[in-house]
């Protein structure tokens, strides 16, 4: 089971060794986010569908970024977001030295 301690869930964030970190912190979701989190998983337990597919299109465009050096799916994406008039998360990056 996932805990409900919300300041325990950014942990891995806050406490791991290394640099060039990014925490993508989505305000009112849920923890089950369907496709997410598996090939073949369709069941999600947030309601909202635009949400769950914004999540998605993170996650894309940070791991297109991440492993495609010069990519530039996240620097878009992380505009897209703040250019929302209500955006629906937080971005916090720790820079590498």
């Amino acid at each position: 089971m996932f805990t409900n301690r919300e300041d325990w869930r950014a942990d891995p964030y806050h406490r791991s060794p290394g640099e060039n970190k990014t925490l993508l912190t989505v305000f009112g979701a849920e923890h089950m986010l369907g496709g997410v989190f598996g090939y073949d998983a369709g069941e999600t337990t947030d309601e909202n569908p635009e949400r769950v597919a914004a999540i998605r299109a993170m996650t894309w465009a940070y791991l297109r970024s991440a492993l495609a050096p010069g990519d530039p799916s996240w620097e878009r994406a992380v505009r897209a977001l703040h250019a929302r008039k209500t955006p629906f998360a937080r971005i916090d990056t720790r820079p590498g030295q």
